[in-house]
């Protein structure tokens, strides 16, 4: 943290840390207190004690230097712990984001190659059945990749072919993008207005070149329009769980909103200051001080997209005001064993030496007094007499001062405590929030490959050709290459016997028939929008140096094109589980200021009964069966919580959250499937 960005907002923080105010309150009138017991001394002691005195006024001069230490390091320490917990939610706005606009850059460049939008193209039978048929399929992708609300198939003369809003009346596009898309080798992405979609104002859309099969040429555009709106709704209902004193934003490249968590008080289309390079800075909504922090994203997968920002802006009247909440600490476990507590009672041991120093003083004093009481000289037995109260008075003041340390950094350990529970608590809710993000994206996939025509056309012969294979291979191994989380990507006849891989590694499984459970059931399904899942158990269709390891099998059926109540197959998607999931645990771990995981933290996906399903610690494996605590194990559906936990010297902020699902992922498209995310961070 920056002391001296602390140091320039200090009045603007300290008008909101009544805790630390009071705290210079007290201490400024124990000094004064201090001063008058030393005046007192100095009227009355002076000849007898005059080197004791100086001694007492050097001892207030060190005090006076440790409560400046003291009252600076309450300050920094509580802006640390706010500009920590906004940081965190900053990160979390953008990253969040950025995973799913991942997925939707694959999302058009495979259906821009979706053979029957092609030959739709091709054909240019743009009649009403023609445009229809095209429709539906459309409408079939939607209903499971339900984050677009509009798509659109225009010609390469911008006209629009098919798209699926109906109160959206659509013939012609001159929108720039359609010329930009062309001339593209992959997708763009773009946020502004556009003919597409008149009077939404800004829309965020993906476009790619639809293209002649053979000559490669561009024929048409796809126009993928993204629920940017209700994404970001979603986002911010979620993280809002956090704190609700907090305006989270995301910011475009100049600093200006391109989504509001509180459009009252940070209306949409306004710019921020972005302060990119400061740790926070001070800015103002609705004519009230916020303390904000702005990040970029991390990235996913080398996927950066358009240059915007998380920020997060929270109420400084209310930002220091938290507390311990319910929490019960044991204050003398914390200061023993929380690494961070070292820093925070420095002052406070630099303060028992000098008081320590000072009871000597005392011890001396009262001695000399005793001594010089029994002088002839009169004064030195009146000033002797005198010495004593003045003695003490000075040890009851610099007692209630170190008692003032005690409690001052005691607090503030506990409130360093209760924010790294709180911290601890939000990371496994990300966790499991992401890892049902990203598994709602892989039950979409198999369901919409599921509909490939070729796959449908292929199945529904007597006998496969080699020739229908190979394409079916193909297919399989492009679709891949665009997703890259599955390992193996195959589909199964209604005997469940594998007839092509996308791996060509896999190509020896081809031929082998399936006998698993949700392999059956997948072969009994005639609804498009249904799948199955395998359970989490080791597969050898997902090995490593020939050693079967845990996943997830997603699955959904072929059925025939003229007979959809037909089954003539499934597909089979292997999802790369180890990397996967150590990837979504290890970006939820809290960061040093270096950008490396912090020492001693580790996060788990775990169900409920204790069975891991991945782990950062390498000592725990997928399959390995852990002892939950009793609380974690009651979590039901979207619940969160956090404990401290003693593991012999050491301590931890362990947090847990139950999944709730994302969308209609496991909130009602029958698939259940109850896990925990945990994080668990030294403290």
């Amino acid at each position: 943290m920056n002391r001296e960005l602390v140091k320039r907002h200090e009045q603007t923080l300290l008008q909101a840390m009544h805790a630390v105010a009071e705290c210079r309150s007290v201490l400024g009138r124990l000094d004064r207190q201090w001063t008058r017991a030393t005046l007192t001394g100095k009227i009355n002691c002076s000849r007898i004690a005059q080197t004791l005195i100086d001694f007492i006024i050097a001892t207030q001069d060190n005090f006076a230097t440790l409560q400046l230490n003291l009252l600076d390091t309450l300050v920094v320490e509580n802006t640390q712990k706010v500009v920590l917990e906004i940081s965190a939610v900053a990160q979390v706005a953008i990253d969040i984001l950025k995973r799913n606009l991942f997925e939707r850059t694959a999302d058009v460049g495979f259906l821009a190659t979706d053979d029957d939008i092609v030959q739709f193209l091709l054909t240019g039978d743009f009649d009403r059945p023609a445009v229809a048929a095209i429709e539906d399929r459309l409408t079939e992708y939607r209903n499971k990749y339900t984050v677009y609300w509009e798509i659109v198939v225009l010609s390469a003369d911008g006209d629009v072919c098919a798209h699926l809003d109906r109160d959206n009346p659509l013939t012609r596009s001159s929108d720039p993008l359609l010329a930009e898309a062309m001339a593209a080798a992959q997708y763009v992405e773009t946020y502004g207005p556009t003919d597409l979609a008149p009077g939404r104002g800004n829309v965020l859309a993906y476009s790619q070149a639809i293209r002649h099969p053979q000559s490669g040429q561009p024929i048409g555009v796809l126009v993928l329009l993204f629920d940017f709106e209700g994404e970001m709704a979603g986002i911010f209902e979620s993280l809002k769980r956090s704190s609700d004193d907090i305006v989270i934003m995301i910011l475009d490249a100049a600093g200006r909103a391109i989504a509001s968590s509180d459009t009252a008080h940070a209306p949409v289309g306004h710019s921020y200051p972005l302060a990119l390079h400061e740790d926070f800075h001070i800015a103002q909504l609705a004519g009230e001080a916020y303390l904000a922090r702005t990040l970029p994203t991390k990235g996913y997968q080398g996927f950066i997209g358009l240059p915007w920002y998380g920020q997060v802006q929270k109420r400084v009247a209310t930002a220091f005001a938290n507390g311990v909440g319910n929490h019960q600490f044991d204050e003398a476990a914390i200061r023993k064993n929380a690494i961070f507590s070292a820093r925070l009672i420095t002052v406070e041991e630099a303060s028992e030496n000098v008081l320590s120093d000072l009871e000597l003083v005392v011890q001396n004093g009262e001695i000399m007094a005793a001594k010089k009481s029994v002088e002839s000289d009169l004064s030195e037995r009146v000033e002797a007499q005198a010495l004593p109260h003045v003695l003490g008075e000075v040890k009851k003041i610099g007692d209630q001062v170190q008692h003032v340390f005690q409690e001052s950094t005691g607090g503030l350990l506990k409130l360093v405590t209760a924010s790294r529970l709180h911290d601890a608590q939000f990371l496994a809710a990300l966790s499991i929030d992401i890892m049902d993000r990203n598994l709602y994206e892989r039950a979409n996939d198999c369901r919409w490959w599921a509909l490939t025509s070729d796959f449908r056309r292929f199945l529904d012969k007597p006998r496969l050709p080699e020739t229908d294979r190979a394409r079916m291979r193909e297919i399989l191994a492009y679709i891949n290459s665009l997703y890259t989380v599955y390992t193996n990507l195959f589909v199964y006849d209604r005997e469940g016997r594998i007839v092509a891989c996308s791996n060509p590694d896999e190509h020896r499984q081809e031929g082998r028939v399936l006998t698993d459970r949700h392999v059956a059931e997948t072969l009994s399904i005639t609804d498009s929008q249904l799948y199955r899942v395998s359970d989490f158990a080791p597969s050898d269709l997902y090995e490593a140096a020939g050693q079967p390891r845990h996943t997830y099998i997603y699955n959904a059926p072929i059925t025939a094109i003229e007979r959809p109540d037909t089954v003539l197959g499934g597909i089979g998607i292997v999802f790369d589980a180890e990397p996967q999931f150590l990837s979504m645990l290890n970006d939820c771990l809290p960061r040093d200021g270096q950008g490396g995981i912090l020492a001693g933290s580790e996060g788990m996906f775990v169900e409920p009964g204790g069975r891991i399903v991945a782990s950062t610690n390498p000592e725990h494996a997928p399959g390995d069966v852990i002892d939950l605590a009793g609380l974690f194990c009651q979590l039901s559906c979207g619940q969160i919580t956090a404990h401290l936990v003693a593991e012999g010297d050491k301590l931890y902020a362990v947090g847990c959250a139950h999944a709730a699902g994302y969308r209609e992922f496991k909130r009602g498209d029958g698939y259940v499937n109850d896990l925990l995310g945990v994080v668990k961070v030294r403290i």
